[in-house]
């Protein structure tokens, strides 16, 4: 036999025996998971393992995140610099905190209670499991109003409560003589005192309706419409009964009550006590003191009544309060939208200096047709819904005409 048949021989045995092996599988990867199970990557529980260690070491004080975590948490960020992104309501009570100001008055000083106790937390410990033992609520005589927050001599309440309930709007009746709005906050109100002189400035749903107007110049687009076919409607009833009678002493007064504003277009501007305020129309708010890059020691927002006449629009009162170191602001806004008809606004907005103690209150009315303010809406921005931007508050108020503004401000 030839070398080169001798060679043929060996390359046809080493086939032969590496078709006789089994074929060698690949090696799977560390995360991968065959096709046939369904689960998770390890991987991704890993991460989320390590998200939920994050936020529950987030939740811990200061002092139990050193003694847990030493030096670093997992981000190796110290934990000493997270009592610095503590919200300030944690601050003890009848704490004094210095902010850094561009003037050169000196610092205010800041007291915010706590709203259990005036004191630390003193709730007994059980001997036998450990749990904190909360005691039942004890009621004290007379009712102890505490502030949100105290800056200087200023301090400034805040209550949100639910809306009122039957009971509560039945022992209105005497109050009011015209239907009610759909939602009202009537224990919700937000309140600034001047603790040295005792003058104190108050908004709240009950008071602002005591301000409406007797009529109303507005009605709804289909007004005529609706009119009309109440008309033809009780007619063929009347024909079908054998009734022939002119309907218009019925269908001139459909609603059968005394006439009021159904828009609820409230020209509320605050229950001011012990405050003299002087009109004067040269004084404007300084803008420049807001916009300054200063802490927000304090911010609170509520609604204090809402309706949306029958489905035609939306009529709200509401009040939005920011308090930083040097001054404070409160806005009290009444919008009001009635489709296809007008716009609305009514502002009232308080500004206190901490510094000098002077008192800005500046009242505005807005107002202007309902297809003007349409014709500024750019439809290109959001085709889906294109007038999302005629229910921002924000966003009309910036697009319709001053009508009026007056300014008082403190003696």
């Amino acid at each position: 036999m030839s070398d080169q048949e001798k060679a043929q021989e060996q390359a046809k045995s080493t086939s032969n025996e590496k078709l006789k092996e089994p074929p060698q599988q690949p090696q799977p990867s560390v995360f991968a998971i065959p096709s046939s199970r369904r689960g998770i990557n390890a991987v991704h529980v890993n991460a989320a393992r390590e998200m939920v260690k994050l936020h529950t070491q987030g939740r811990n004080p200061p002092a139990a995140r050193q003694t847990r975590g030493g030096g670093g948490g997992p981000t190796g960020i110290p934990s000493t610099s997270a009592s610095s992104s503590l919200p300030i309501t944690s601050a003890p009570p009848s704490t004094t905190s210095t902010f850094p100001s561009s003037s050169a008055t000196p610092f205010p000083k800041v007291s915010i209670p706590l709203h259990h106790d005036e004191t630390e937390c003193k709730n007994p410990q059980c001997a036998h499991c450990g749990q904190i033992i909360i005691p039942s609520p004890q009621s004290s005589f007379p009712i102890q109003d505490k502030p949100s927050i105290t800056v200087n001599s200023w301090s400034i309440y805040t209550t949100k409560k639910p809306i009122l309930n039957s009971a509560e709007l039945d022992s209105l009746t005497a109050r009011f003589e015209f239907p009610l709005p759909e939602m009202i906050f009537g224990n919700s109100s937000v309140r600034i005192v001047d603790d040295d002189r005792g003058g104190s400035v108050e908004f709240n749903a009950l008071d602002s309706l005591d301000t409406l107007e007797d009529e109303c110049e507005f009605k709804v687009s289909y007004h005529e419409e609706w009119i009309k076919s109440r008309r033809s409607k009780q007619s063929a009833i009347k024909q079908e009964q054998g009734v022939k009678k002119d309907l218009t002493e019925f269908t001139d007064n459909l609603d059968g009550l005394k006439p009021y504003d159904w828009t609820y277009s409230t020209n509320f501007r605050g229950n001011v006590k012990g405050l003299e305020l002087v009109r004067d129309e040269t004084r404007e708010i300084p803008i420049e003191k807001l916009t300054r890059p200063d802490p927000i020691l304090f911010y609170d927002e509520s609604i204090l009544f809402e309706d949306e006449l029958a489905d035609n629009g939306i009529s709200i009162l509401s009040y939005k309060i920011r308090v930083m170191p040097s001054c404070l602001l409160l806005l009290c806004r009444f919008f009001l939208r009635i489709d296809n008809v007008t716009f609305r606004i009514r502002d009232t907005r308080i500004f206190i200096d901490f510094d000098t103690n002077e008192v800005i209150r500046e009242y505005k009315v807005q107002q202007d047709q309902y297809d003007n303010v349409l014709k500024k809406v750019n439809k290109t921005m959001n085709e889906k819904d294109p007038k999302k931007l005629l229910r921002d508050p924000n966003w009309v108020s910036m697009n319709l005409p001053v009508i009026l503004r007056e300014v008082d401000v403190s003696k």
